[in-house]
């Protein structure tokens, strides 16, 4: 997505009650999202964006702000109008979005999916005009804007039929599946998020291996390690990076950056789609962090326009994520790979600066590895896309959230 909203759509996060009945209880949800997730306090800005298929639950949200003396401000799309700013725009016009700034000055933005059918509005997006939205995106410099405020957000993920015929799922069976990650028992993910961030803090070396051929290490090099419990407390709302005061829906991660130039050996992605095409069989060799002698099966092509239409470093990995969420399931030939679903691993190449890293590529994209082992120094965490407990029982408590 490459409209206003493509910068805020790694807000997140929400607690709830997990039912098919709750699916549809927008009033409970929004009671749920505002003073739970959010937290929103009398007088507070609180920013509702989304598209026009996510109406009822951003009208009770809304409804919510108000009823607790929060001042509720609501902002709409359309994958029409989302199409026209996408595609039809000249592309001499293609700038920095000026309704961006609204967010400098908000207290709380609660952020769904602003798009119904993603596939349809980006098609024809080419590599090139893709890359001018990224640079004016990045010379606007919006994230570190954001950092220097006490925004928090929440990022609540909404079922579309059109997003699930896209992917060939079953959409009652994915309906069902969303809901129920919501609901998930996010005491325990905080509580096993926590044991992994410890490792992950302290650790030095990452081992990502998968039967399809996965197998490469990276230093951790005493990065930031970030984690999304579902909720964004009043110790979150003190953190200095925006990432730290945010949270998802559903919730379930922990992931950070790596040395950008450590990456050696050979990734196998799960099959998924690149330009709203499908993308499989998809394998590179990494060098000193870069990705090199890419093969797919499917969507090479498309892949190569990309890399073609943005920097070197554009291909270099600098981050990965680990999902925790036992309600979220991924569906691996359909590519269907949700980062939440527990034992879900993600490698990503790209800028990485807004998790703290040192990579300013103006582009970003992760890969997906399902059925993966992770082990950090030795201790296996995740095997064969199973979150491993026993790997990290003796790891201490730090406190939530916070960064080494």
């Amino acid at each position: 997505m490459r409209n206003s909203y493509a910068t805020t759509g790694w807000l997140a996060g929400l607690l709830l009650m997990a039912s098919p009945v709750l699916g549809q209880n927008y009033e409970q949800m929004a009671k749920q999202i505002v003073n739970t997730s959010a937290g929103v306090k009398p007088g507070e800005l609180v920013m509702i964006t989304g598209g026009q298929h996510t109406m009822p639950l951003m009208e009770a949200i809304a409804v919510e702000v108000a009823r607790v003396g929060g001042q509720p401000e609501m902002l709409l799309n359309t994958d029409k109008v989302a199409r026209a700013i996408d595609i039809d725009m000249p592309e001499s016009a293609i700038m920095a979005s000026k309704s961006d700034n609204w967010l400098l000055g908000a207290d709380v933005l609660i952020s769904l999916p602003s798009l119904e059918d993603g596939k349809a509005v980006l098609a024809g997006m080419t590599a090139e005009r893709g890359a001018k939205f990224d640079k004016v995106a990045a010379e606007a410099g919006l994230n570190k804007k954001l950092d220097a405020t006490k925004l928090r957000g929440v990022s609540v993920a909404y079922p579309s039929k059109k997003y699930a015929a896209n992917q060939q799922l079953d959409y009652a069976g994915y309906e069902q599946m969303v809901w129920a990650g919501i609901g998930a028992d996010y005491t325990a993910i905080a509580a096993q998020a926590q044991q992994m961030k410890q490792l992950l803090a302290t650790g030095r070396k990452v081992h990502i291996t998968s039967p399809t051929g996965t197998d490469l290490t990276f230093q951790l090099d005493a990065r930031p390690i970030f984690t999304d419990d579902g909720v964004v407390t009043a110790a979150d709302q003190q953190e200095k990076l925006i990432l730290s005061r945010t949270a998802a829906l559903p919730g379930g991660r922990v992931y950070g950056t790596c040395l950008e130039s450590s990456a050696t050996g050979k990734i196998a992605a799960s099959p998924s789609t690149w330009n709203g095409k499908p993308f499989r069989g998809f394998k590179a060799d990494l060098k000193s962090g870069q990705f090199t002698n890419p093969q797919a099966e499917a969507g090479l092509e498309d892949y190569q326009k990309w890399v073609a239409a943005n920097e070197a470093n554009a291909t270099q990995v600098g981050y990965f994520s680990i999902g925790l969420n036992p309600a979220m399931k991924s569906q691996e030939q359909k590519g269907f790979n949700p980062a939440t679903a527990a034992g879900m691993v993600l490698v990503g190449i790209g800028n990485n600066e807004l998790l703290g890293g040192h990579n300013k590529a103006l582009a970003a994209n992760s890969f997906a590895i399902g059925n993966a082992t992770v082990e950090v120094d030795g201790k296996t965490i995740v095997r064969n896309g199973q979150l491993v407990a026993p790997a990290m029982a003796n790891a201490a408590p730090i406190g939530k959230k916070s960064r080494k």
